[in-house]
This record gives structure tokens, sequence and C-alpha cells, in this order.
């Protein structure tokens, strides 16, 4: 599959795997991209730069401090870099989820976390199988990932019936705009993934749901969604945060019910 990956973010990559291989040698296994990127859905506004770097054994302290200097260095010169979000993971843990391996060294909001989890699940490594791009490194087929899709929908149905059922005990959680496109626009994808087996951007999966929809509320929270993602317009479509959150809650549980009703999820 060809990828046209934008030059600005090619620039960044293309350093960011030559400091590291510079540094460390053959501790790096590969650097590889996945999600907008790859998917040809990258917002210069909106989008990360999804990362997963694998290694071939631990980083020690000394290797940390190496690793902080080289993500400040690139701050420093490339303005996508505070676009980077990834994780360093060891070869023997390729495939696995948050649940099955030690915490581990990634990178988020600028600022490199030497111990934690983030964002590995089974979706993040179907993704890297089906959409991943190696940056100067060895093929994806080299990682043996045996991820299935049914592992994703295993994914998927923990999402809406653990972590979304949770957020809506939070009256107040959806009050503001990060909450209003974060949710409504990942329920979209969670949707158009059980309606389509197969994963796109949030703003094509916004689309598709829009079009699904008969309640006229229901488009228009996904429109509110879509005016804060791409910053078409900042004045809302609502007259009252309190409308919108209404709004916002009920789209949660329609899905949730939809999803579990339709595909017999729980």
């Amino acid at each position: 599959m060809a990828v046209l990956i934008p030059q600005k973010v090619e620039q960044v990559l293309f350093a960011y795997e030559n400091e590291l291989k510079c540094t460390f040698n053959n501790k790096i296994f590969g650097v590889y991209i996945y999600n907008s990127v790859t998917l040809g859905n990258f917002d210069d506004s909106k989008s990360d730069i999804d990362f997963l770097t694998i290694i071939n054994e631990d980083f020690d302290d000394v290797d940390l401090k190496k690793l902080k200097l080289i993500h400040q260095k690139l701050l420093n010169a490339y303005k996508y870099a505070s676009k980077m979000e990834g994780m360093y993971i060891r070869i023997d843990k390729v495939g696995k989820g948050n649940d099955e391996i030690p915490p581990y060294v990634y990178f988020s909001n600028k600022k490199l976390h030497e111990y934690g989890y983030y964002d590995i699940n089974s979706v993040t490594w179907w993704m890297l199988r089906n959409y991943g791009v190696a940056i100067k490194s060895p093929s994806i087929s080299n990682l043996q990932l045996n991820i299935e899709w049914k592992n994703v929908i295993t994914n998927m149905n923990y999402n809406i019936n653990c972590y979304w059922k949770r957020k809506l005990e939070n009256k107040f959680i959806f009050i503001t705009d990060y909450w209003i496109e974060f949710s409504i626009l990942t329920l979209c994808r969670i949707l158009y993934t059980f309606e389509n087996n197969k994963i796109t951007s949030k703003t094509e999966a916004a689309k598709f749901a829009a079009n699904m929809m008969v309640n006229e509320k229901y488009k228009m929270i996904i429109s509110e969604a879509l005016r804060i993602r791409t910053g078409a317009s900042k004045k809302s479509l609502y007259k009252g945060r309190v409308d919108r959150l209404r709004d916002a809650r009920d789209f949660v549980e329609n899905i949730i019910i939809y999803c579990n009703d339709k595909y017999n999820l729980i």
C-alpha cells in the first residue's frame, strides 16, 4: 500500500529515526507509524503523529536521559514534533495488550514518560499490521502480528460497555468542547467499525454516522463535534451548553444501545 506522508511529517520522522539509530544502534528494532497519517487523513491542526518504536532491549537510566534529549532536540527543530504520540515497546511484547505487559516508556503531550501505560491494545496492533508504515525500518511483516478482527471487536465492546458507560455516570463531563469532540467522534468511529468491519478516520466515521441518523438532534451533535475538530466556526450550533450536553449524552447512550442490540454484545 502506497502512503503519501506529508513532507513536514516525513521530515520529523526521518530525523527522529536517524537520531534513535545513531544514539542507540542495535537497541532499536524499528520505527513505525499508524492511524491518521497512514490513513491519508492527517489534519494539521488536530491529528497526532502516532508512532510505535520497537526496541530489542529496555532502556536504562542513561538511555532515558538520551531519549529525552532526542525528543527535546526534535521539539526545538521541528514544529510537527509536538504532534508525536507514541510508545517504546520491547519486541517480545509486540501484539500484547496493556494488561499483559509491564509498564513501558511513552511520549505524549510533548513529554517523555519513563514508566506507565498508553495506547497499546488490539486496535493499535491491528492498525499497525494493516495500515502501518515502516520508517527506514524492517518490514512490519517481521513483527509477526497475529491480530484477528475478533480481537478488535472485543476491544470495541470493552470501550462502549465499560469505558463509555462509566463516562455517562458523570453528568457534567460532556460540558466542554474537548469532551464533545472526543466522545461524539470516538463513538462515530466505533459505530463505523461495527457496521463496516474496518476502521477509518474520525472525520470519515462522523460523516458516515450522520448519514445513518434519522433523529435530527443526533445529526446536530455530530455537526457540532466536527465544527470543534475542524475549527470551521468559533460559534456553537447550540444556544447553550446544557442543551448540547443533553444531546451528547443521548447520542452516546443511543450508540451503546444500538451496538449492543444489533451485534449481541456484553
